[in-house]
């Protein structure tokens, strides 16, 4: 086993580093190395993964009408819960014989064309229809990637979120607007990167605030504005004179925000409680490397959104995972290599919308099922020996797709084989790409559905501030002021819902003239890329740590080298902000 090597990938043609560690993985779990480099084995992971784009349609088997990630007309039938759950149905009817003849993958393309999917990924939900991987979760609307929250609406990637309003990455808070990646937080706005702040808006970097409102690297701070430390009378009347209601005055505040923001340091990663690990916004990772969002983690790698799991590689929204490899959506399963949506088993490869189910190989959609190929069944013995004779035909006879592309075994399914358009999938949120350049490289676009928007009211016409809207703003149709020109999947128009406006009206917060997927693309353009670059600190300052000059210390950092920010390393920032 080589300690390290270069390779270029078939992809992008561009060179990549595969070293020990990843080397030691690929061995442990018996699987060859990639030909295509971590970039590019997201971005094609991701173009499998339909968070947020929404479709009306019935169900295939009870005719009822119901949204799901799938618009109508697709080869392939969808069922709503109810159906999908029900012994209605026999998955293993849809099986067929693998065929020496053709390569695997086109055989498991013939078998997504025929085999049911899930309509929509939502459990143990009340009046959260139009949501998607949503659990436990009441009174939800157009969130997505989210659980145990309640009367939230335009959120992603949330837990335990209560009354909150266009928030991404934002946990076991309340109240909240325009928020990112903050963590216990209550009544506040426009948080990024904030802990236990309550009353509290414009701050980032900030920790353990009360009513502090605008302000960077703050620490059990009170009282403070833009800057200033004011007194308990002085900052009530500073923020008294402000008419926060007002799109406009959000604006200002806004930019002087982003004015603040562009004078001060940044910590090179939110890193909490780590052991030899590299990535952003981690705690509790041990011998972690590329790894993102996420928490109790030991040797993962490539991966992000991804939780209490170990040993796993090339993984997103991944939950208490073990051995698993090339995985997106996958929960509680062990052993576990290319696989969407699956969970609750073990010894799976090649899996699509799996569950509660062992040894399975270019399966979709079986339920406590063991020793099967695409969705036939087999004696323990049969399938051991069909499975060596695949992986064999795999290598013998690859898979090429429209650009190509060579798919042996070891690599996950082609992005061409995907049930979703490009444009319709995160990947379009992390590798953003117009209708020619996704075409160009071998992607699916997808026009948007033609809408009847009757719009009653352009975005110039909103009243700027929240009081004098009345309640017939209901009734509207409000045209995006982006008017479906930008790549941020506008929708073009948009309406406000009741417990939407309370919420505004609650918080004193103006009515966004922006659609729901705009706001969202907008938050997390805000987010540092899933990517790390090799930088030295830029702390110049006298500190116990260094003598005169620039710090030494070097880092892997999210924040590019051409990027604006004064990044710091641990000890200096610590130095400065503690």
């Amino acid at each position: 086993m080589p300690t390290s090597e270069n390779k270029v990938c078939q992809n992008c043609k561009g060179s990549f580093l595969i070293d020990a560690q990843d080397f030691d993985f690929y061995k442990k779990i018996d699987v060859p190395p990639p030909t295509f480099c971590p970039e590019c084995r997201r971005q094609r992971r991701f173009a499998w993964r339909n968070e947020r784009t929404l479709h009306k349609r019935e169900c295939d088997l009870c005719h009822k009408g119901l949204i799901a990630l799938y618009p109508a007309g697709t080869t392939f039938p969808v069922y709503c819960s109810t159906c999908w759950f029900s012994d209605k149905w026999d998955p293993l009817s849809y099986g067929t014989a693998f065929d020496v003849s053709k390569s695997f993958f086109q055989q498991f393309k013939e078998l997504s064309a025929r085999a049911p999917r899930l309509a929509l990924w939502v459990q143990q939900c009340t009046n959260s229809d139009y949501t998607n991987q949503s659990y436990a979760n009441k009174n939800v609307y157009l969130s997505f990637a989210l659980r145990d929250s309640e009367d939230t609406a335009y959120c992603a990637r949330m837990t335990q979120g209560k009354q909150c309003l266009d928030c991404t990455y934002t946990y076991h808070s309340e109240l909240l607007y325009e928020c990112l990646y903050a963590d216990k937080c209550y009544r506040g706005r426009c948080l990024e990167e904030t802990e236990s702040c309550v009353e509290s808006g414009f701050l980032s970097n900030s920790r353990n605030c009360q009513q502090c409102f605008g302000g960077i690297n703050l620490r059990s701070a009170s009282h403070v504005f833009f800057g200033e430390q004011l007194t308990k009378e002085e900052y009530a009347n500073r923020i008294k004179d402000l008419n926060l209601g007002s799109r406009k005055t959000q604006e200002e505040l806004s930019r002087r925000f982003a004015e603040l923001k562009s004078k001060g340091i940044f910590r090179y990663a939110n890193l909490i409680n780590t052991v030899n690990t590299q990535g952003d916004h981690l705690s509790n990772a041990k011998n972690c490397y590329y790894a993102f969002d996420g928490f109790d983690l030991e040797n993962a790698r490539h991966s992000s959104w991804t939780f209490t799991s170990k040993d796993i590689s090339d993984c997103y929204g991944a939950g208490s995972c073990e051995l698993t490899y090339e995985g997106i959506g996958v929960e509680e399963v062990n052993n576990v290599k290319f696989c969407n949506v699956t969970d609750g088993s073990n010894n799976v490869q090649y899996g699509d919308m799996c569950s509660a189910s062992s040894n399975l190989f270019g399966c979709v959609g079986l339920r406590s099922k063991e020793y099967c190929i695409l969705n036939k069944q087999y004696s323990k013995e049969e399938y051991q020996k069909l499975v060596h004779e695949i992986v064999k035909q795999m290598n013998d006879m690859p898979y090429r797709d429209k650009k190509g592309r060579e798919y042996r075994y070891g690599e996950f399914f082609p992005a061409e084989l995907s049930p979703f358009a490009y444009n319709e999938t995160i990947a379009q949120e992390n590798f953003p790409l117009s209708k020619n350049e996704i075409e160009a490289q071998g992607y699916f676009w997808r026009e948007p559905e033609k809408r009847e928007y009757a719009v009653t009211i352009a975005a110039s016409e909103v009243p700027d501030t929240i009081a004098d809207v009345t309640g017939s703003i209901l009734e509207e149709t409000i045209a995006c002021a982006h008017g479906g020109t930008c790549n941020d999947q506008c929708s073009s128009a948009f309406r406000i819902i009741p417990q939407e406006l309370q919420l505004y009206r609650q918080m004193n917060i103006p009515l966004p003239v922006l659609c729901p997927n705009c706001r969202h693309y907008q938050r997390l353009a805000k987010r540092n890329p899933l990517k790390l670059w090799s930088r030295q600190c830029m702390c110049s300052i006298k500190h116990p740590q260094h003598s005169e000059g620039r710090c030494p210390n070097e880092f892997m950092t999210s924040y590019a080298p051409d990027r604006p920010e004064i990044v710091y390393c641990e000890a200096c920032y610590q130095s400065e902000v503690a």
